[in-house]
């Protein structure tokens, strides 16, 4: 059951919802305690007239150019004081020096009734790349009976509550405010109903009442219409390799997110893009490979069912979700000791020969799970023959096409020009094969084209931190992710045709030069990648056949036929998302009721 926080949330969603979803027919608005925010001292604003804003301190809560800051907030001291409660050295990074009238102060949750009460205005205007899904402090500055004065497009949330207008007619509304004291007062009193009448936390009990028909009860008291206690809270144990890239711990955080909210995902990784994961919100626990640390494998497989036993102890996990290609035996000596927890592999396709030995592992898990693969008509590799003994999904992505931002907004997030054509090269980590006589070469092709700006992307986990500079202020280097919901932003992209990468993509219509990996112990992405390009969808570049050819397919990347032709062939495909049905399958097997346990044993 779907309960939008406001129009804007409701709006958003998709039109097609998951199997069985509904969306409540009210919106499950943001409620206030109004005694929390007393009203406002009764004066009348003059001169100076105080202008102030609460909000975390994130460069997308603010204007997006300093024309707008200025307008919005004035720069004029002896006719302004502007009180900023949650600003920062982004401020300065954005807009200069700011105004000498500026009292910046951080960011906190207590005393913001009283900040509020020593403002006249508060005046809020954002990016236009940021979607404000409510506007929590916008309410509460309208408990407390300030005048609030917002961007058009929050009337849908606020009504008459609220003073609206671009950031250049901000002087002016103000004006019309002070010359007109009782003008004030009413629009003071307005708002303070406003909250009082929708928004007041008296109101929660009788929407539980009108939408589930819960009765407002004494505290205390007992009969039929007492609720039931929940469920207890169960958890699922993610693990997952990735010394090389990312892939692995993005796969499984596209499951986890989709995961009921009674199930609890906790990621155990050996990914060095962990922080990934808690950023998230995730518990997470790293598991250092023995390679990392350069540890004997017999003596560190011993360790590692020593931590996952730990693990599996402390969090009693319903379902733990290995997500790799190499199967490690200190994994499979876990699994021993705690035979009632339900285990799944999940195991990508495109294996290469040298893996072959790790399909016997299959036999120490209750299901295995083969993502799909666009590519899988070019797959050759050994688990081609053991597709009939795992439960295949479409492919997985953690962020579907239409989750992107839209290319205006991305860019503007990502500070581009409209009218530049923008190269996104997105190479990988270079940990195991060599990609720098590729960069090299693509940066000096793209730059050698006027009108160009190259978005040298570089994975968090890269093998050399060391700072490199760019070769030109058209050349960007920066870290994102997932660099995907940026990626309308992109013209084109050359980029290693990983898993994820791979189908982003291709699905997100992205027109591509793919430049594989060809490292013995990685996938075969040289298979995707020609595939591709016999499709039609995408360009293949070989570092090691074709770098001197780079110029030529650099150029034939940003033909806007060429480019018009793969877009057309990738929009052809059809494609759900795979990680909905992992999630499922994980749900499912969270809550059975086993009759094959082994009841001497402990779980």
């Amino acid at each position: 059951m779907l309960a939008p926080v406001s129009r804007i949330v409701r709006h958003s969603l998709p039109r097609s919802l998951p199997k069985g979803s509904t969306v409540i027919e009210q919106d499950w608005i943001n409620l206030i305690h109004m005694a929390d925010w007393p009203p406002r001292p009764p004066r009348a604003p003059s001169t100076p007239v105080v202008i102030g804003r609460h909000a975390r301190p994130d460069k997308q809560k603010w204007p997006d150019n300093v024309a707008d800051a200025i307008c919005a907030y004035p720069p004029d001291g002896s006719a302004y004081r502007i009180r900023i409660l949650g600003g920062g050295q982004f401020l300065e990074e954005m807009y200069g020096l700011p105004p000498s009238n500026w009292e910046i102060l951080p960011f906190s949750y207590d005393g913001v009734a009283e900040f509020l009460h020593g403002l006249d205005f508060y005046v809020y205007f954002h990016s236009a790349a940021w979607s404000e899904a409510f506007g929590r402090t916008i309410l509460e500055a309208l408990a407390v009976g300030l005048v609030v004065i917002l961007p058009a497009h929050f009337r849908k949330l606020f009504g008459d509550a609220a003073v609206y207008a671009k950031p250049c007619e901000v002087k002016a509304t103000i004006a019309r405010f002070v010359d007109e004291t009782a003008l004030y007062v009413e629009q003071s009193e307005k708002a303070r109903k406003f909250v009082a009448d929708h928004h007041r936390s008296e109101l929660f009990a009788r929407r539980l009442n009108e939408l589930f028909g819960i009765p407002t009860q004494k505290q205390g008291s007992k009969g039929s219409n007492a609720l039931m206690s929940a469920l207890p809270v169960r958890s699922v144990l993610f693990a997952s390799t990735n010394g090389i890239g990312i892939g692995h711990l993005a796969q499984q955080m596209a499951i986890a997110q989709r995961l009921t909210p009674d199930l609890k995902a906790v990621f155990a990784t050996m990914s060095y893009a962990m922080k990934l994961a808690t950023d998230a919100g995730y518990h997470a626990h790293f598991l250092p490979h023995h390679q990392g640390i350069g540890a004997d494998p017999q003596d560190w497989n011993l360790v590692l069912a020593e931590e996952l036993f730990d693990l599996f102890t402390h969090l009693r996990p319903r379902v733990f979700a290995y997500d790799a290609s190499a199967v490690f035996g200190g994994v499979i000596s876990a699994l021993a000791t705690h035979p009632n927890i339900y285990s799944v592999w999940v195991r990508r396709p495109m294996w290469r020969e040298s893996h072959r030995g790790f399909l016997e592992c299959a036999r120490s898990f209750d299901a295995v799970i083969e993502p799909g693969e666009l590519a899988d008509d070019f797959d050759h590799g050994p688990t081609r023959a053991m597709k009939e003994w795992a439960y295949i999904v479409p492919p997985v992505l953690l962020l579907a096409p239409d989750e992107r931002l839209e290319r205006a907004a991305a860019r503007r997030f990502l500070n581009l020009p409209d009218d530049a054509t923008v190269v996104a090269l997105q190479l990988g980590s270079g940990t195991n094969f060599d990609m720098r006589p590729v960069r090299e070469a693509v940066v000096g092709a793209v730059l050698a084209r006027p009108d160009t700006i190259i978005l040298d992307l570089r994975s968090p986990i890269r093998a050399d931190f060391t700072p490199d500079p760019p070769r030109d202020p058209r050349h960007r280097i920066i870290e994102l992710f997932p660099s995907f919901r940026y990626s309308r932003a992109f013209d084109a992209a050359v980029a290693a045709p990983g898993y994820n990468t791979f189908h982003e993509n291709i699905l997100g219509l992205v027109p591509s030069l793919f430049v594989p990996n060809e490292a013995d112990n990685m996938d075969l992405q040289l298979s995707r990648a020609r595939w591709a390009e016999l499709s039609g969808m995408a360009l293949l570049l070989r570092g090691d056949f074709d770098l001197s050819r780079t110029g030529d397919l650099v150029a034939q990347l940003l033909d806007p036929i060429e480019q018009a032709a793969m877009v057309t062939r990738c929009r052809k495909l059809e494609w759900r998302n795979g990680a909905d049905d992992i999630a499922r399958f994980i749900e499912d097997h969270a809550r059975i009721v086993r009759t094959d346990w082994d009841v001497s044993r402990h779980s």
